[in-house]
């Protein structure tokens, strides 16, 4: 290899390290600092074998990751929304026979029971689990909400939830067998902050609730809790999807987003025989932001 060659190559390397260099600046530049992050899934050895799951809300974000770490550890599952195209798409990526998708507004009070039965008939058999996931965001400030978005906001975070889970449980307490039943409502951090806005007041309605049907419901065999995400990498937020691998925030004290894997890992722990001695709690995972 001449002289010439090697300067070449020398230059070459040198160049490509510093325009390596100069993107990893422009990401830091770009967002104020850069973080990455791997998530390690437990594999719990089919945990949930046999359980007949309802998750709603399942068809992207925290629900859909919730959906496929039910279907790893054995149990059959339902997800619903209003988006059959979104259903769809969920179904193919997962990929089990194991999941059922059910176009299903629970805004509709009306239509609770034909959706639960839908539900029952596309898993072969009563639910065991309940996953109240779905949700709408609207962060219209104080004091510019109409009551238009207030109404919109309650009629799926907050009354829709309710109506369905009240259905749902009253079935189980007349037909109650010697399996324990379990709901997780999924809340947020918005549950345990201050709120001047729709969305946050219905996540502080979420953890109240789930407070509440923890102590009533424990003496019928039904399990209720929770968990209340933070700045979760989805399409609720996608003011932080631009940042993609680069996970970098200032927002809470880890400084960085949350994945919705992480929100599926505990979700299995709390469905799962280990926390059968957890009752009416809202787990917060946000990254320190409640406490800070």
């Amino acid at each position: 290899m001449s002289f010439i060659s090697i300067i070449k190559g020398k230059i070459l390397s040198i160049v490509t390290s510093v325009s390596l260099m100069l993107k990893a600046f422009k990401k830091i530049y770009r967002h104020g600092g850069y973080t990455i992050v791997n998530i390690s899934s437990i594999q719990y050895g089919q945990v949930l074998k046999g359980r007949k799951i309802v998750v709603t809300g399942g068809g992207a974000g925290i629900g859909f990751n919730i959906a496929k770490r039910c279907l790893e550890e054995g149990a059959s599952v339902v997800i619903t929304g209003r988006s059959e195209n979104k259903l769809r798409e969920a179904c193919k990526q997962l990929n089990s026979g194991l999941l059922q998708p059910l176009v299903w507004d629970i805004s509709e009070v009306s239509e609770i029971h034909k959706g639960l039965e839908k539900a029952t008939f596309l898993l072969g058999g009563d639910i065991d689990i309940l996953i109240n996931n779905a949700g709408v965001l609207d962060t219209t400030p104080f004091p510019y909400i109409t009551e238009q978005i207030w109404d919109k906001i309650y009629a799926t975070n907050s009354k829709g939830l309710f109506f369905l889970t009240q259905t749902l449980c009253e079935k189980w307490m007349i037909c109650r067998n010697n399996s324990l039943k379990k709901i997780i409502n999924i809340s947020s951090q918005g549950g345990f902050v201050g709120a001047t806005y729709p969305y946050r007041m219905t996540k502080w309605d979420v953890a109240g609730l789930t407070q509440g049907l923890g102590i009533k419901l424990a003496q019928h065999g039904i399990i209720v809790n929770g968990i209340a995400p933070g700045i979760i990498a989805t399409d609720m937020q996608p003011g932080f999807l631009h940042q993609k691998e680069n996970v970098f925030i200032t927002e809470n004290p880890l400084q960085r987003i949350g994945l919705p894997e992480e929100i599926a890992e505990l979700a299995i722990f709390l469905m799962s025989d280990s926390a059968n001695f957890i009752v009416g709690q809202t787990i917060v995972c946000d990254g320190g932001y409640s406490i800070k």
